[in-house]
């Protein structure tokens, strides 16, 4: 029973450290001038605002392993969103569609392994976007110049608070640097991503990344994905995943064979895929938090939290 009581005292006195930070309410506005600036951001691009969906009976399978997070409701399995990667797909469906964005709250119950990396969070916010009949070079085109016009209005919005926070204001990037996966993997070793973020000055492209089946395969270079990561520098990270789109029927099911993907759990949208066709689209999504831990320069992204959220920290909110 005092052990117990500890715990809690201990846990409790953490939560109020965390709640009472004098910079949180100064990360707070760093990350709210994100958001408002990517609002206004598609708005001008003509992008159409979804609302996100907390639980469906899909979600991103992710490409490594997390704790389910599903509940039993109305007699039907429900998992919480990992992230809304096949709804945007199913949602440019609609033939007046051409072009989406989510601002998507993401469960995604990480293990313990990933508790220090000062990048996950168990529950976190991506905006996510999706182009109907685009294709990966204009959707790492249409990231670069949203990163500018954030970083621009960021600027101009709240200059003394960046100086604060982070000793300067923010860059304008020209064209960034573009590798390959297995060329990194290849030079530097398995920690290729860290490294090479670490020696960056600049935001670059990770690509031809072997994860999930939904993103497309090069059909004329096989084991070639189409797929593309942000990576921020100065050794922050990934800060966007996103992909051209498998859309066509068997060659979606070769995909899931692949990486060992059951089928009966994806029956209804395999039924789509077969009997409509799915769109052709490419998209992505970026993490808010991840990108308010850059900007602010934050050793964690959980101090972009107001609740922390880190995997396998004691919360008792």
């Amino acid at each position: 029973m005092e052990q117990q009581t500890f715990a809690a005292s201990t846990a409790l006195d953490a939560t109020l450290g965390h709640l009472g930070r004098a910079i949180l309410p100064k990360v707070l506005q760093v990350q709210q001038g994100i958001v408002r600036a990517t609002h206004e951001f598609m708005f001008k691009k003509g992008l159409t605002q979804l609302m996100p969906l907390m639980l469906s009976p899909i979600t991103d399978p992710l490409n490594h392993g997390v704790v389910d997070a599903s509940i039993q409701y109305a007699e039907q399995r429900w998992s919480l969103t990992k992230s809304m990667i096949f709804h945007k797909q199913l949602a440019l469906l609609n033939p007046e569609l051409s072009s989406l964005y989510i601002v998507s709250p993401n469960v995604r119950l990480e293990f313990a392994d990933r508790a220090d990396t000062g990048r996950h969070l168990f529950e976190f916010t991506q905006i996510d976007f999706e182009f109907k009949n685009k294709d990966r070079f204009f959707v790492m085109e249409f990231m670069e110049e949203l990163v500018n016009f954030i970083f621009d209005r960021l600027n101009k919005e709240i200059p003394e608070l960046l100086q604060e926070l982070r000793g300067e204001l923010l860059p304008q990037y020209e064209k960034w640097p573009v590798y390959r996966t297995e060329k990194l993997e290849a030079a530097m070793g398995p920690d290729y991503e860290h490294l090479k973020s670490k020696e960056a000055t600049s935001p670059f492209w990770l690509l031809n990344h072997r994860r999930e089946f939904y993103d497309k395969e090069d059909p004329k270079n096989p084991g070639t994905y189409l797929n593309y990561d942000v990576i921020w520098p100065e050794g922050f990270g990934e800060g966007l995943s996103g992909a051209e789109r498998e859309n066509e029927y068997n060659q979606i099911r070769k995909r899931m064979a692949e990486v060992g993907t059951n089928e009966d759990t994806f029956k209804n949208y395999l039924e789509i895929a077969k009997e409509s066709g799915l769109p052709k689209t490419a998209g992505g999504g970026f993490g808010v938090e991840r990108m308010t831990r850059f900007i602010c320069r934050l050793k964690d992204v959980d101090e972009a939290t107001v609740f922390s959220r880190k995997p396998f920290t004691p919360a008792i909110f």
